[in-house]
């Protein structure tokens, strides 16, 4: 029986479907801006966003070598901020806040919801006493409004580690190891669960966690060999019989 564990969230705790693709997402949001005061084309604020974006990550990259470009991760807040900025408009964090929910919205296919059985296994777990984290590759600025739309951000975990307040992301050992070092455990404390062979299960490997994993319509194509300390479960509920 395990006493602490790091949950991933999207395609293992939430089902989410988004798509930064979509025209209207760049249609709308640029409207908004526009009525903020700060005029943008739909075509150009999807070019300044992406820029930014690219900017941001460079500079953690630089900062951070051994991470590179793939294990970095940026702060979007400061990216939608310069985005007024560059319109010569200062802007309030709540304002910031504000502009990161309604992009997040408006790039929805479909609302976010919790996976099957997902509050009945953390329900359940904590009634035995472990303690649940979370550990997942994700903006602050975008998860913290989902997670308390769904009844995940007061009381459910002992702790939430996400890559934008970190700087960096799955698989990276050092994003595992700053995570461990927060919640006061080592790695031999804590099981992982994600559903994310790559970032999850082998990021968990790297730093001597074990780990169990869920394949789920959002996880990679199968063929990816898993580590000998990871055993796959069909259903969350699972865990409550280990």
């Amino acid at each position: 029986m395990y006493e602490n564990y790091f949950f991933d969230l999207y395609g293992t705790l939430i089902d989410i479907r988004t798509d930064e693709g979509k025209p209207s997402l760049w249609r709308n949001a640029a409207e908004f801006y526009s009525l903020c005061g700060a005029s943008y084309s739909a075509s150009e604020l999807r070019e300044r966003y992406l820029a930014f974006c690219a900017e941001e990550t460079e500079v953690l990259a630089l900062a951070s070598p051994e991470l590179g470009m793939e294990g970095v991760e940026i702060e979007v807040r400061n990216v939608f901020r310069r985005m007024y900025e560059e319109k010569g408009l200062t802007v309030s964090d709540t304002k910031v806040d504000d502009t990161a929910v309604l992009f997040r919205v408006l790039s929805f296919c479909r609302a976010p919801r919790l996976m099957k059985g997902a509050k009945k296994t953390l329900d359940g777990l904590r009634e035995r006493g472990a303690r649940l984290y979370m550990l997942s590759n994700a903006q602050n600025c975008f998860t913290v409004p989902e997670l308390r739309s769904l009844g995940l951000l007061d009381g459910v975990f002992d702790g939430i580690f996400l890559s934008s307040d970190f700087g960096m992301k799955k698989p990276a050992a050092a994003f595992f190891s700053a995570a461990l070092e927060q919640a006061g455990l080592s790695a031999a404390e804590v099981l992982m669960v994600g559903n994310d062979p790559a970032a999850d299960i082998c990021g968990a490997a790297s730093v001597g966690m074990e780990s169990r994993y869920i394949h789920t319509w959002q996880s990679p194509p199968r063929g990816m060999p898993m580590p000998e300390s990871c055993r796959e479960i069909v259903t969350l509920e699972e865990l409550l019989g280990e």
